[in-house]
């Protein structure tokens, strides 16, 4: 009997072990819904707070005194060339990022000068020690043909960037958008109007919102990584710095533990299997 007890309790804390550890690992891959509604952020700019809840990242802009990350003064003359905000968590096999901009999907005609979303740029090293100006992977906002081939939510590595209207371009950023690298996979985006933000000084606000797999962007391990938003004129910027990531959860973590509680049922199965027929002879 004290045999039997001892197989319950492994298997019941076998059980929690394998229960537990699914739940660690999903909850935060299910935060966030790719659809253009930031709720699931927690972001309610109607009341004026743009900040996303813990643990997500945030930053913000407040188009007269320019990104929070440099602190300088700069005015990004038209509505559309203003980013407002940007937000970037970890979950699971993906990182998720969300912007808030002026700037329609397909672009801004000014006075002649074609105006477009910039590509998000991320730097895995935060060393400035590869890839053009230190941001090794690009994710691809625009099918504007000025850019790299491909379709919208194209991840690349060691891409080229350019700024692709310097014509009417504050110094803000160095530059906008890719036109050229290795594709090393897809995000799920969604770039549509933001009802909750939907009108500023006489322009339509957006959410462009990010599901990314992280081997897209060869993430093996822990890190942090820089990421910057901007459009094509570059008048404004955003930099979320030192964003934390994790590794994509290996399915040894729940494997194991699951093999230990099937092979406990298993062996407590038999066991009673035995004890009947014993007692029935």
């Amino acid at each position: 009997m004290r045999s039997e007890g001892k197989a319950r309790k492994m298997i019941i804390l076998s059980l929690i072990l394998v229960l537990g550890l699914p739940l660690v690992i999903t909850v935060p891959a299910m935060a966030y819904t790719i659809d253009g509604d930031l709720d699931d952020w927690g972001v309610n700019p109607t009341n004026n707070s743009w900040t996303a809840n813990p643990p997500a990242l945030s930053v913000y802009d407040n188009w007269r005194s320019g990104p929070t990350s440099t602190g300088s003064r700069h005015n990004p003359g038209i509505e559309e060339c203003d980013i407002e905000a940007m937000y970037a968590a970890d979950g699971g096999a993906y990182v998720y990022f969300a912007i808030i901009t002026s700037m329609p999907p397909e672009g801004y005609d000014y006075e002649g000068h074609y105006l477009i979303p910039g590509d998000l740029a991320l730097n895995l090293d935060n060393d400035n020690g590869t890839g053009e100006y230190g941001y090794e992977y690009g994710i691809k906002l625009t099918n504007d043909s000025r850019t790299v081939s491909g379709e919208i939510g194209d991840v690349f590595y060691m891409p080229g960037w350019e700024k692709l209207n310097p014509e009417v371009a504050q110094d803000v950023v160095e530059f906008s958008n890719m036109v050229d690298g290795t594709k090393t996979g897809h995000a799920e985006v969604v770039y549509k109007s933001y009802s909750d933000w939907s009108y500023d000084n006489g322009a339509s606000n957006y959410v462009i919102e990010m599901k990314v797999p992280k081997d897209a962007l060869g993430i093996s391990g822990n890190g942090t990584a820089d990421l910057l938003a901007t459009v094509s004129c570059t008048n404004d910027a955003l930099v979320i710095e030192d964003f934390t990531y994790t590794p994509v959860p290996e399915f040894t973590t729940i494997a194991v533990p699951l093999a230990m509680v099937l092979g406990l049922f298993y062996y407590y199965r038999r066991k009673r299997q035995g004890e009947g027929k014993n007692k029935g002879e």
